[in-house]
């Protein structure tokens, strides 16, 4: 009689032992996933969360191995355009699961049920369904708050989602207004070709708008760093390859037409600049701790601009100084007016792109944007031949031998 008592409290106490581990590790699992979640879709920054970054890290390492298969840049786009809205789609899938398995727990450990059966519960509290009935105060409690969390959960998802997609399409419908200044993909002395005829520069209207648009893709891609793999519905065009000639072509037209940067000019480059800074940074974060935002603050990258003289040495701007003999033929191919002192301009203009040009270049190879010219290198297996745009093309296609 004494044995068989002992026995059972034994079997008492490893029964409940066994239900608290399962409640602690539901408590745990359920913890987790609450902080990937508000650290992806709700806090206004890059997300470090080990899950969120195990999920970004393992839809980035299936999509290039698929890209390898690439045999031109057209099928290379094709194949990378479903990465971002794949990964937002496997956040949710991710999240739902561990939510399920963090209340099957808990269902287990305070109902003392099936694992089977905790299961059942967990996925149709949290579904509200209600397919399974709950029986006592405390499943009770744990069925509405796993309803709670799976409508709560849900309709923040949708509310990420309507946030991704209107900073999107302000990116792109800017992008779209702006094509026939830039081309596509953008090389910054094509825009000051196109620009000059059409209407000579960018006015400072037009230039505040930009700038506008700068500021606001910074902030949302900063934010939501997941914006970065979003591609263009259009093949060619690409948002780091924009951006990276807009800021081109004003560094040429201050630097080999105007002679000075103007106020307009000089807050767009330093705007832009900063958004390149900035957007390297939140790429970075994905898979580190360190929060650099600020580190070079725009007033400064201005002040340095503005100051941009001819001097001794000319820094690593990315572009060897052939290209930029060549570009200037191209545009005097195209009556612009220049300065008659190139080398004065070759110095200004790469001490102005020395500034932005390696995280622009780090963007365009990270995200495999289209190899536009003076866009950098990209990675071996995804390196293609040059896209021009419009009226390059057709310049430099008459200096090639016939055949």
């Amino acid at each position: 009689m004494v044995a068989t008592g002992l026995l059972a409290a034994v079997a008492g106490w490893e029964d409940l032992l066994a239900r608290g581990l399962a409640i602690v590790v539901g408590f745990s699992l359920l913890w987790a996933a609450i902080m990937a979640a508000v650290g992806v879709m709700l806090v206004p920054r890059p997300s470090n969360q080990r899950l969120a970054v195990w999920v970004s890290d393992a839809c980035h390492v299936v999509f290039r191995t698929i890209a390898h298969r690439a045999r031109n840049y057209a099928q290379l786009d094709r194949y990378l355009a479903v990465q971002g809205p794949a990964t937002v789609l496997l956040y949710l899938v991710l999240f739902l699961l561990i939510f399920v398995g963090a209340f099957s727990f808990i269902f287990l450990g305070v109902t003392g049920c099936a694992p089977l059966e905790a299961f059942y519960r967990s996925g149709s509290s949290m579904s509200t369904l209600g397919v399974v009935n709950a029986s006592g105060p405390g499943a009770m409690t744990v069925m509405f708050v796993a309803a709670f969390c799976g409508t709560t959960v849900i309709s923040v998802f949708i509310g990420f989602l309507l946030t991704l997609y209107t900073a999107y399409t302000a990116r792109e419908t800017y992008m779209s207004k702006i094509a026939l200044s830039v081309g596509e993909p953008g090389w910054g002395p094509e825009t000051v070709a196109r620009l000059q005829r059409l209407e000579g520069s960018f006015s400072d209207d037009e230039a505040a708008d930009c700038v506008q648009w700068i500021c606001a893709m910074r902030v949302s891609q900063y934010i939501y760093p997941l914006l970065n793999h979003f591609r263009s519905p259009v093949r060619n065009r690409h948002w780091v390859a924009t951006l990276l000639a807009i800021l081109d072509a004003t560094a040429i037209r201050a630097a080999a037409i105007e002679g000075k940067v103007s106020t307009s000019s000089a807050r767009l480059l330093a705007q832009g600049t900063q958004a390149f800074l900035s957007l390297k940074d939140s790429e970075v974060s994905r898979t580190s701790s360190t929060d650099s935002e600020g580190h070079v603050v725009t007033w400064m990258i201005e002040e340095e601009i503005m100051g941009a003289k001819p001097g001794a040495g000319v820094p690593d701007c990315g572009i060897s100084r052939a290209e930029w003999d060549q570009a200037m033929e191209f545009l005097a191919a195209n009556n612009i007016a220049m300065l008659p002192d190139r080398d004065a301009s070759w110095q200004i203009f790469s001490r102005i792109r020395a500034r932005y040009f390696e995280p622009a270049y780090f963007l365009a190879e990270q995200l495999s944007a289209v190899n536009a010219p003076w866009s950098g290198p990209r990675h071996p297996a995804y390196e293609f031949p040059p896209e021009w745009p419009y009226l390059s093309r057709h310049y430099f296609a008459k200096d090639k031998p016939a055949g």
